[in-house]
């Protein structure tokens, strides 16, 4: 439950159209449209003056190069949701700005529809929620200080012995995801080396064709291999795979990717349960697992499953001080299935140290 009294919200497109869906979206609630700009300078001047808690910024108006995005949500501190189509054009741009700092997106040709109304709606609740204040959120500040720091738990793993199948790794890494998913992920994966001795299965909630332009950038960028999940291929280690947009995703006992469109769980498709309770199928691997940020609970059954099955499994989630909605990683905790809490910039650290440090 969110309890914000009143939003302010600007509204950067010079689509009239879109300007009005939105405000009559959000007419209903506490949510306060400042402003609708229809270029970038409008709009900078409007955050300046009336400092909203959110702004809702057109694909369509941010240029190659651009740092726009670094301007509104570094400099002046507030949480942005980008505006798209969803065309092939729109979906690279999309990425890259929720790789550079915007927290989400909501894709316009979508705003008809009652049940994205309603997403929209938690979407612009959630990122006005996370707002910061000197780069903590307003509600973890005090936690934070008063909070006794630990240092970060050392276990000691066996190693499964392996029965039936041959494999080039002895561990897997999986990873649940969303909102402020693909920066969380871009953090992480980039900071892994190229003899990343284990493979990694990922989902994502994302959109057909949004994963394949988040996957091709993060490849861009990381020592590793990213790429969108293709049903049938073998694991590979120094890999990771993102479950495509619109398909559930899991692992089967071959060690072999299967992509299906099943039912939705829990409004979402591809699904982190769904590709966690395969994981905690596999017998012959260690298993590490790790939640980052996201809205809802989407993972918790999922970690849950992997421990039963595997006493030994790792469980990692992003602190509350780095996530952006601190949602999914809030349910695994309340699982009391989980190994550590940690930072977003230590996550990968920690990755390295169980998977490839295991024992010493």
């Amino acid at each position: 439950m969110i309890d914000i009294k009143e939003i302010g919200v600007v509204i950067a497109t010079t689509a009239d159209l879109i300007a009005d869906k939105l405000k009559a979206i959000v007419e209903p609630l506490p949510i306060i449209v400042k402003k609708v700009p229809h270029n970038k300078e409008q709009m900078i001047d409007q955050i300046k003056r009336t400092k909203p808690d959110v702004v809702l910024l057109d694909v369509a108006l941010i240029e190659e190069d651009d740092e726009i995005i670094t301007e509104i949500v570094m400099l002046l501190n507030i949480p942005l949701i980008i505006l798209s189509s969803g065309t092939v054009q729109h979906t690279a741009q999309t990425v890259n700005a929720i790789t550079n700092g915007a927290s989400d997106f909501i894709l316009y040709d979508n705003l008809d529809s009652p049940y994205y109304q309603d997403e929209v709606i938690n979407k612009i609740l959630h990122v006005a929620a996370s707002l910061t204040v000197n780069g903590q959120k307003k509600s973890t500040i005090q936690l934070e200080k008063n909070r006794e720091q630990k240092p970060p738990r050392t276990m000691k793993r066996k190693k499964k012995a392996s029965i039936g199948v041959k494999l080039p790794f002895d561990s897997i890494v999986a990873i649940g995801t969303s909102t402020g998913g693909p920066k969380a992920l871009q953090i992480v994966l980039s900071s892994l080396p190229k003899t990343f001795p284990a493979p990694i299965v990922i989902v994502q909630h994302m959109p057909s064709g949004f994963t394949k332009s988040l996957a091709d950038r993060l490849d861009n960028i990381c020592r590793i291999r990213v790429k969108e999940a293709v049903d049938g291929e073998k694991l590979k280690p120094a890999t990771a795979y993102i479950a495509p947009g619109n398909y559930h995703m899991i692992v089967n006992r071959q060690y072999e990717i299967t992509t299906f469109i099943g039912a939705e769980r829990g409004g979402h498709r591809p699904s982190v349960n769904t590709l966690f309770e395969s994981v905690a199928e596999l017998e012959e691997v260690n298993k590490l697992a790790i939640i980052l940020t996201g809205m809802g609970k989407d993972g918790a059954i999922g970690v849950r499953k992997m421990k039963e099955k595997d006493k030994d499994t790792i469980v990692i989630v992003e602190s509350e001080e780095t996530a952006v909605i601190h949602g999914m990683p809030k349910a695994a905790i309340q699982t009391g299935c989980v190994t550590e809490v940690v930072r977003l910039e230590h996550i990968g650290e920690r990755i390295i140290h169980h998977i490839m440090k295991r024992g010493k």
